[in-house]
């Protein structure tokens, strides 16, 4: 009798967990995620209804997805439902797709570590979309944090969207909002009261449109609806350089498109001074062919109705505001937090946390006792009441446990973090370089001990190839430039086993058009050049490595170089049928303008360079060269830091070519105002990529 007992109760808790936690997948018409955990590993696919129970839990594996074609309801009770990823296995999400008119509505979710929690399809619609009063917090978005493209096209205009994104709280997330058409005849957007803090933007080192928590496009031609954006607070979002993992510029709000303004008024961006306000604001001021936004008038403190956050620290000492770069973290034993509105500190865990020591990146994690003392309702100071054990090799102070009135956690704050970032980047440097040393130290004094006397010899190379241009007439997307052929004789001479040095004389093609470009408005512009170029490359070359693979007579080899080249360049292109040189025809207003004069065909340039060689025997081998090489010129595409010139001016200017000046000026039909720059100030100088199969012949005594 016991036995049979303890064998129910057995089955019992097994069936109990079972229902606890299910794996959902396949294909569903209508689904109710109840209350408990549930796992989504694969696509799973609602194409009528999906309803979320308070107290869910979902759980994303691999690349788990959620697609739900038709009505979304999802109620929780106080941030009781869940959308998680595990870490470092992180799910994608939910995709909305599909065309209907139901509801989207999406209140008190926690959506954290996911690739993309919210993902609205193109060619989606629903006649409301409510997400209010949720949070997105340590999200990686490998694509957007919450992506919205349009819906169809040719709807019916009656039938918009209402778009409320209101009341939520955006953390430590990795990526951003994306809107494809933010000004829209369709969707009607209205992002209020919601709070982005301490985000992360991992993107390139260059601060531009895609690297701010919320980005998206408005044009001219869309007159329906603008988006509403006000009373949001947008505090310490920075874009993040995704090579060096270090902090390099405030992202918080970039646009782009046709229109030449937008107002987004009454908005709190962590400060009241307007310099640094819209430093974090990608616009017109940034780059000439954006439009303007216009922030005033902004806020000078975050609305009390929001999500409760800190958007200020101060020196506890002197009263001043935390600047890192004035006050070194490690001279501050105070400190004074200012918030929107009054939290609970009663389980606040300070931690110092630095480097262990300078020959590892190890981190490690004090505990630092401390004393709090009310100031009011809305600071709060925090004295600390033990030294700390300062690292010079840079550390940061992490605040957690931080809870709001209604006992939910708000954002971890850290102090001096982005001064840590840098001093951990250049410590990782030094360290990989020790080692890289040491390795090849060692390496090195094995083969010195086995290996006969170094001889110095010469060698010559013959390659082919190609090279692809990056400058004003290019793509940002390099691959979609043209690719020429370049071949290029080169002499080496190798006065050490490491060290050796070259001159390579190289004749190639360097050409592009505007309509290979990803961007529209350089589509539209329209300018095509093409460049016979011959240049001289004296360079530095050290060996990185050497190795034969298991291959007794086969050795591998690795180049370092570094050097410069002499360009002779002549940029060309086409006019009903007749190729014309372009520097002769001044048309970025050179020869119009008495203080100017015709660019020069000749520059110089800086390279670097990589070469792998395969050494067959004693005399010959063969190997792949990469180079890259920046030149002082802006004009190696005729296009370069000037403006658009009167037509009629060149016309009576240049007579018999007055109508191909006017053409290459501005190769479209559209006018444009002369003294309009061509290309936008600061444009970097221009460059290319060259890759070339050498194959060499050593020259002995």
């Amino acid at each position: 009798m016991r036995k049979l007992f303890i064998l129910k109760f057995f089955l019992f808790i097994c069936l109990s967990y079972l229902n606890a936690q299910d794996t959902l997948s396949g294909n569903y018409q209508n689904l109710t995620i109840s209350k408990g955990k549930h796992i989504i590993n694969s696509m799973v696919i609602v194409s009528n209804s999906l309803k979320v129970d308070s107290g869910a839990k979902v759980e994303f594996i691999d690349n788990g997805t959620l697609v739900c074609g038709g009505l979304v309801e999802m109620f929780g009770n106080k941030y009781d439902i869940e959308f998680y990823g595990k870490k470092n296995t992180e799910g994608v999400g939910l995709i909305i797709n599909n065309n209907n008119e139901k509801s989207v509505i999406i209140n008190n979710v926690i959506f954290r570590n996911l690739q993309m929690p919210l993902y609205f399809d193109f060619g989606w619609k629903r006649n409301l979309v409510s997400i209010t009063d949720n949070k997105f917090d340590k999200n990686i978005g490998k694509v957007s944090l919450i992506q919205v493209l349009n819906t169809p096209f040719g709807s019916n205009d009656s039938a918009y969207v209402q778009f409320d994104l209101s009341d939520n709280t955006f953390s430590n997330n990795n990526s951003s909002l994306y809107f494809e058409d933010l000004k829209n005849d369709q969707i009607h957007f209205n992002i209020t009261q919601n709070v982005f803090v301490n985000n992360f933007i991992y993107g390139s080192k260059t601060y531009n449109i895609a690297n701010n928590i919320i980005y998206g496009r408005i044009d001219q031609i869309y007159k329906k609806f603008l988006p509403t954006i006000e009373r949001n607070s947008f505090v310490n979002n920075n874009l993040v350089d995704i090579l060096t993992d270090t902090i390099v510029h405030l992202a918080n709000i970039g646009l782009y498109g046709t229109e030449k303004m937008i107002i987004l008024k009454n908005n709190f961006f962590g400060d009241n001074n307007k310099y640094k306000v819209y430093d974090g604001i990608y616009d017109q001021e940034k780059n000439y062919s954006l439009p303007k936004i216009i922030l005033e008038p902004f806020l000078n403190l975050p609305l009390n109705s929001i999500d409760a956050h800190i958007y200020k620290i101060f020196n506890g000492i002197n009263g001043l505001e935390i600047n890192e770069a004035a006050q070194p973290i490690n001279s501050i034993s105070s400190f004074i937090f200012r918030s929107n509105k009054e939290l609970d500190y009663s389980n606040a865990i300070i931690k110092y946390v630095n480097l262990k020591n300078d020959t590892t990146l190890i981190e490690t994690e004090n505990r630092i006792k401390y004393n709090i003392t009310i100031l009011d309702n809305n600071n709060v100071k925090i004295d600390l009441l033990e030294p700390v054990n300062y690292s010079k090799f840079g550390g940061y102070f992490n605040i957690q446990n931080l809870l709001d009135l209604e006992y939910q956690p708000i954002s971890d704050i850290k102090i001096g973090y982005k001064t840590y970032l840098v001093k951990y980047y250049l410590q990782k440097l030094i360290i990989d370089s020790i080692n890289n040393l040491k390795g090849i130290e060692n390496i090195n004094k094995i083969k010195l001990a086995n290996a006969p006397k170094f001889k110095k010899y010469l060698e010559i190379s013959l390659g082919t190839g190609g090279s692809l241009f990056t400058g004003t007439v290019s793509s940002p997307s390099i691959f979609t430039n043209e690719v020429n052929l370049n071949n290029t004789l080169m002499g080496s001479f190798h006065f050490s086993n490491s060290l050796s040095t070259s001159i390579g004389i190289s004749y190639f093609t360097l050409g592009n058009i505007d309509y290979n470009s990803t961007i529209l408005e350089e589509v539209s512009r329209g300018f095509h050049f093409t460049t016979k170029m011959l240049t001289i490359s004296p360079t530095l070359n050290l060996k990185i490595s050497e190795s034969n693979l298991n291959s007794k007579k086969i050795i591998y080899t690795s180049y370092l170089g570094a050097g410069f080249d002499y360009i002779k360049f002549n940029p060309t292109s086409s006019y009903k049928g007749v190729i014309y040189s372009l520097q002769p025809l001044g048309t970025g207003g050179q020869l119009l303008d008495n203080t100017k004069s015709p660019y020069s065909l000749n520059t110089y340039a800086l390279l670097l360079s990589f070469r792998y060689n395969i050494n067959f025997n004693q005399k010959y081998s063969a190997g792949l060269l990469f180079s890259y090489h920046r030149a002082f010129s802006n004009y190696i595409d005729d296009v370069g830091p000037d403006v658009y010139p009167d037509p009629n001016l060149l016309l009576e200017k240049l007579k018999q070519d007055g109508a191909a000046a006017v053409y290459f000026s501005n190769p479209t039909s559209q006018f444009i105002t002369p003294g309009t720059l061509r290309s936008s100030p600061g444009t970097p100088n221009d460059s290319y990529f060259s890759f070339n199969l050498l194959f060499t012949r050593k020259l002995f005594k």
